[in-house]
């Protein structure tokens, strides 16, 4: 018969697996979401595509310069698209529980090119990507 101090240990194990799981879990949404919006954004100089940004605790509130800037660089641009997608692994991949993860972009045409105004991209690319990450892990389980 196991003793009140092994069921508690027990149960803090659990809760620990759980938060853990939890933790993967939401990381992985994270993730998900960031590549959808880095790889659909309509990309001309590369500024939009560049300014996914995400943060802990925090959502960065300015933009930046493209990493690989270029003119007319099309939805193909790959140099901006791995730089965005790397600094976001970074910073996800520190990411403890109970952290908030902010995926943001702050180039002040963003909403325009979400709403359609680029024939590259189909309006409400960004409620798609997160639709996308959500679909990633349905039916995930948190214990094995």
């Amino acid at each position: 018969m196991s003793s009140l101090s092994d069921f508690a240990s027990r149960i803090r194990r659990h809760g620990r697996r759980v938060e853990e799981g939890a933790n993967l879990i939401k990381r992985k949404v994270a993730l998900v979401v960031d590549r959808e919006v880095v790889l659909e954004t309509p990309v001309d100089t590369g500024r939009a595509r560049s300014n996914w940004i995400a943060s802990i605790a925090a959502p960065i509130l300015s933009d930046h310069e493209p990493y690989a800037p270029g003119a007319k660089l099309g939805k193909s641009e790959r140099a901006n698209a791995a730089a965005a997608m790397e600094q976001a692994q970074l910073v996800i991949s520190a990411v403890k529980s109970g952290d908030d993860i902010y995926i943001s972009n702050n180039v002040h045409y963003i909403g325009l090119l979400n709403e359609g105004s680029s024939a590259q991209a189909p309006s409400g690319f960004v409620q798609s990507a997160v639709l996308r990450g959500v679909s990633a892990v349905r039916g995930a389980r948190i214990l094995s």
